[in-house]
């Protein structure tokens, strides 16, 4: 089970996220990223994924000009997939790239806040849990985390849009 003291402590960690650019792997360093201002970051188990493609992406992009709205400077989706397969799927279900799909496809992100999982059951391997982050100015204030990678209840856009300021870590 999660424990919120796992967490090394609440600043995002300095790890390289990648992402494709003419058809070329570039990267860039999640703290620097994440330093200035409020992004929600959706972290999903897989991109094409049911779950994923069906209900976390389309809620979020229903809900983006609110996010606009309140402030919010970014909305970044991180996957465990590599940036080719990210770049085809925000292809299909972001094609006005309201939000940015990086790759943590080596899981260093995932491992340095022990957000990975192990999905033998279904055939995935380890990838990232389900959540939902808030980060303001390079400091993790709202992180929630679904029970497992096929629900999606606490990590919905209505959880971002009412993040208050303060460290709220929960397993649902």
């Amino acid at each position: 089970m999660y424990q919120p003291t796992s967490l090394p402590d609440t600043k995002v960690p300095d790890i390289q996220l990648g992402f494709l650019d003419n058809d070329n792997v570039r990267s860039l360093s999640a703290s620097a990223l994440f330093a200035h201002g409020r992004t929600v970051v959706l972290g999903v188990p897989g991109a094409f994924t049911p779950v994923c493609t069906r209900k976390h992406i389309p809620d979020f992009l229903n809900q983006a000009d609110m996010f606009d709205m309140q402030g919010c400077r970014q909305l970044v989706c991180i996957a465990p997939n590599d940036p080719y397969v990210l770049e085809a799927w925000a292809r299909q279900v972001d094609p006005d790239r309201r939000i940015r799909f990086l790759s943590d496809g080596n899981l260093e992100f995932t491992r340095k806040l022990a957000l990975e999982r192990l999905n033998p059951d279904l055939f995935m391997g380890e990838r990232s849990e389900r959540y939902l982050m808030v980060i303001e100015n390079g400091i993790i204030v709202r992180l929630r985390i679904e029970e497992n990678i096929l629900t999606y209840t606490c990590s919905q856009a209505n959880e971002a849009l009412d993040a208050a300021n303060s460290l709220d870590i929960v397993m649902m």
